[in-house]
This record gives C-alpha cells, sequence and structure tokens, in this order.
C-alpha cells in the first residue's frame, strides 16, 4: 500500500543540491513542497500540499507563512522535517473561497 501512496505525490518545486560549497549551508534548497491528488481537497479542485525535506542526511527546521488568494494570513507554522522522513501535510490548495499557499520564511539546518 505505501508504494501506490508515495506515487500519488508530485514535486511541485524542483529542488537541485547546490553545486559549489558556499551553498551547502542554505537549508532553504533543500525544503520541497509536494502535492497529494488523494486527499479531501479534490472536492474544492484542490489538493493537499505537503512540505518534505530533500537533504539525504540533515534535519531542517523552517517557517512558513500562509497566503489566501495573494495575502499573507499572519499565520506563521514551524517545522523540523526529518532527511528522507514523510512529507508534512499543510493544506488543501484552494479554501471555499480561492487558492491558499505557503512560503518559506526561514529554513536552517539543525544538526
Amino acid at each position: 500500500m505505501r508504494p501506490l501512496f508515495l506515487s500519488a505525490w508530485l514535486v511541485v518545486a524542483l529542488v537541485t543540491p547546490p553545486a559549489g560549497a558556499a551553498d551547502t549551508d542554505d537549508a532553504a534548497r533543500y525544503v520541497q513542497f509536494v502535492q497529494d491528488f488523494s486527499g479531501n481537497c479534490t472536492a474544492r479542485n484542490g489538493v493537499q500540499i505537503l512540505v518534505k525535506n530533500a537533504h539525504p542526511n540533515r534535519p531542517i527546521r523552517v517557517w512558513l507563512d500562509r497566503y489566501h488568494m495573494g495575502r499573507g494570513t499572519g499565520d506563521r507554522s514551524r517545522s523540523d522535517l526529518a532527511p528522507g522522513g514523510e512529507p508534512e501535510p499543510l493544506g488543501c490548495s484552494r479554501s471555499d473561497y480561492g487558492a491558499q499557499e505557503w512560503r518559506v520564511v526561514r529554513a536552517v539546518f539543525v544538526d
């Protein structure tokens, strides 16, 4: 059952590993947003948005701001993302009134 569930995720923000040594401390480069098409968000013509850590072995603490219909809502969340861990659900890409999204405010390695 697990491989089928994982295949439902689509990476929406591709993150390529940094080429230079100076970029290796930029944790935000390893934060990815993914979509899950199997959730209940499809009833609103949306998808479930999740966030994950794409770094192979370093945990990341990330702060996210939520935007609804292009405007900041004042909602800020903080998550600790394990390397190779399951994506953490954030919410639906659409509410009853319009589109919503999450943006990275800050991301740091916590090791």
